[in-house]
């Protein structure tokens, strides 16, 4: 009998559990997530921060960001190399782009593009071996290596705070969202050569391209500044109310009650301070990057592209001249070991343009006198210094730049017209001086930089900086409230 009871009482209990399965739902996923009210009462003035430290942290760990890293380590050359062994897949690939996972050479579908860019690889090679032979100047490092087609076309499916759709042609807005990316997460060398780059080697052109680059970034940090204000008065009128109701509390139970939300305000202020701060620290990099870069292009420092500004990323700004890396020769092998042999002796060139000679290898240097096209000239060195042949001008340094010199015999057929002699109007225009061409036209004053300089700042201080002085407030609160505060002001030591 007792083993048909104890028979009976299983068959219930299994019945109701099966019961019970059937009735209850499961959870969503998430239920279970904790809340924070106190956090969550600033949501809405917290949303257009957490989207941007969301997107740049989505930007930093990207395959594209990861590529760039490798490759101002390893060389610029290694991006085409990344290419090539399927590292860095091809747009259009099985793998999904640079959004993708990392792959081998199996995985990729164009291996025509491939194909081309190793073939554009080997002949740049070969054109340097040729022109050292001959004793020319070894060309430029290709754009297409250093920051191929492949990299600009990912860069266009990035999503990038500041580059908007519209208002661009052709590689321009691939070109402004890799600025920004190399900004980020590169070395202001690689962001000048990015930009002169996309300036075809025009400095000046790069120098106005860069000014543009921080122009694209004000609209951003104002965004940020404004964020910042409303998360601060969000916050101010918690602790006003938290210190209101704790004024009135009538018994010790309450005042617990309210100072541990005010302990929990705190909480929600460090992650405040975090996440605005995380933010503004992306801007900060960047306003030095096109300090810094500007200030290469032009040949100049840091306060001067400032103009006496005090710097977003320092006490103050740098007066040390900077000037555009040395090109880089790539990722070793047949290039490094010829750079590394003993110097060749000065070649014989000839201008294959009408070339300019600075006093100094830098493009904003003062103008010494111009070469016509099919001008003989004998440099100092056997190879160029950072793109820059040394001439002798009488005793006087000159440089020229090396693009535009070339062996003899590859200057154009026809020969440059000399100046017209005083008094004899040779060519068409003004002048009968002789005298050299008109100076080159003067690049706009970096404006957008100092303004985004500026505007980093009061993105800092609209934000991290007033979260910062509420934290303190609670923080002065709270020592004047404990006990042993009270006990010093009896003693006047408080």
């Amino acid at each position: 009998m007792d083993q048909m009871r104890a028979n009976r009482r299983l068959r219930l209990t299994v019945s109701a559990i099966a019961l019970l399965g059937l009735c209850v739902q499961p959870l969503p996923a998430g239920a279970y997530a904790k809340t924070d009210p106190v956090l969550d009462a600033c949501s809405t003035e917290r949303a257009p921060l957490v989207k941007l430290d969301t997107d740049y942290k989505e930007l930093k760990h990207s395959k594209m960001s990861q590529a760039i890293g490798e490759g101002i380590k390893q060389g610029g050359l290694f991006l085409a190399k990344g290419v090539m062994s399927g590292n860095i897949p091809l747009p259009g690939s099985h793998s999904g782009g640079f959004g993708g996972g990392f792959g081998g050479l199996a995985a990729m579908s164009p291996l025509g593009a491939v194909a081309g860019l190793a073939a554009q690889q080997a002949a740049q090679q070969q054109a340097q071996q040729q022109a050292q032979q001959n004793g020319g100047a070894p060309p430029q490092q290709s754009a297409g290596v250093a920051f191929g087609q492949d990299m600009l076309s990912g860069a266009m499916n990035l999503n990038v705070p500041g580059i908007g759709g519209g208002g661009y042609g052709g590689d321009a807005k691939a070109y402004a969202a890799l600025a920004v990316l190399v900004a980020i997460v590169a070395t202001a060398e690689a962001y000048a050569q990015l930009k002169e780059q996309e300036a075809g080697g025009d400095l000046k052109k790069a120098s106005y391209n860069i000014d543009q680059d921080a122009a694209r970034q004000l609209a951003v940090t104002h965004e940020i500044a404004d964020s910042g204000t409303a998360l601060v008065e969000c916050r101010s009128r918690q602790l006003n109310d938290i210190n209101t109701r704790l004024a009135g509390a009538s018994n010790d139970k309450d005042r617990k009650a309210i100072k541990r939300e005010r302990t929990e305000l705190q909480g929600a202020l460090k992650k405040d301070i975090d996440l605005t701060g995380g933010v503004v620290d992306q801007h900060v990099g960047m306003a030095k990057t096109f300090t810094q870069g500007r200030a290469m292009t032009d040949g100049t420092s840091e306060a001067d592209v400032l103009g006496g500004q005090t710097p977003a990323y320092a006490t103050q700004a740098n007066t040390s001249r900077l000037s555009m890396p040395k090109a880089s020769g790539g990722g070793g092998g047949a290039g490094a070991t010829q750079q590394a042999a003993a110097p060749a002796p000065p070649p014989s060139l000839v201008a294959i343009k009408a070339a300019t000679v600075r006093a100094a290898p830098v493009a904003s240097a003062a103008v010494l006198m111009n070469f016509p096209v099919g001008r003989e000239v004998k440099p100092k060195s056997g190879q160029p210094d950072g793109g820059w042949w040394e001439v002798d001008l009488g005793g006087q340094s000159g440089y020229v730049r090396a693009s535009e010199l070339g062996p003899p015999g590859s200057a154009p057929v026809q020969v440059a017209t000399a100046a017209p002699a005083p008094g004899k109007g040779g060519a068409k225009g003004k002048g009968g001086k002789g005298a050299a061409p008109p100076p080159p036209p003067v690049v706009a004053g970096p404006s957008n930089i100092r303004a985004y300089n500026q505007s980093v700042i009061a993105a800092r201080d609209q934000g991290k900086g007033r979260l910062s002085s509420l934290m303190t407030d609670i923080q002065t609160s709270q020592k004047r409230e404990s006990i042993f505060y009270a006990w010093l002001s009896q003693w006047g030591l408080g």
